[in-house]
């Protein structure tokens, strides 16, 4: 195996998914992140690990972000924002979160794959990311490059992070080459 050829070729893929996503849905999330008081941020496994690099990414914008799960993490309240990073949208604990989370007045975002899914009916908006393997005329295509739900977890990344300059952007807050709230106890 190539292992170069074969990330470019996950690159190539990345890239495809990414241009076929709705400006208007991240647009949406965009605006009621910058709305709410606080951000929390809910997903399993390495959904969850995308979603603490886009989280950090929030604060080093000043935005007041939260994982869920942390022992720091606060209450959730009616100002709030919940973004839930589900390929599947029926991870149990993730609709839990977001029915918790709607209890409370506050608003629910879904990063997704599956746009009919227990957790998109409970979500206020979503971001759809067509990362899954499709089918034409009955026959499966061509599995992604990489395994399991990489191509999802990583369109969650890269689109996070290109939230962000359209975030800072929107709040005249300067992004250069070190964010000023970066971590500085390292």
């Amino acid at each position: 195996m190539n292992v170069v050829r074969t990330a470019a070729q996950a690159a190539a893929e990345l890239s495809n998914v990414l241009s076929r996503i709705d400006e208007g849905s991240v647009q949406t999330l965009v605006d009621s992140a910058l709305k709410a008081r606080k951000v929390f941020f809910t997903g399993c496994g390495r959904s969850l690990l995308a979603l603490r690099g886009i989280a950090m990414r929030f604060m080093h914008i000043g935005l007041q972000v939260h994982v869920v799960g942390d022992v720091t993490t606060p209450a959730f309240t009616g100002s709030d924002l919940l973004i839930v990073g589900s390929g599947s949208g029926e991870t149990s604990s993730q609709i839990n979160f977001a029915t918790k989370a709607k209890s409370t007045g506050g608003k629910v975002a879904l990063i997704t794959t599956k746009p009919q899914s227990t957790m998109a009916d409970l979500s206020d908006f979503l971001v759809v990311i067509p990362a899954m393997v499709e089918r034409a005329g009955g026959k499966e295509l061509a599995p992604p490059t990489l395994p399991g739900g990489t191509l999802f977890e990583e369109s969650m990344l890269v689109l996070g992070d290109a939230m962000i300059l359209d975030m800072a952007e929107k709040r005249a807050f300067e992004v250069g080459e070190r964010f000023p709230l970066h971590a500085n106890l390292e």
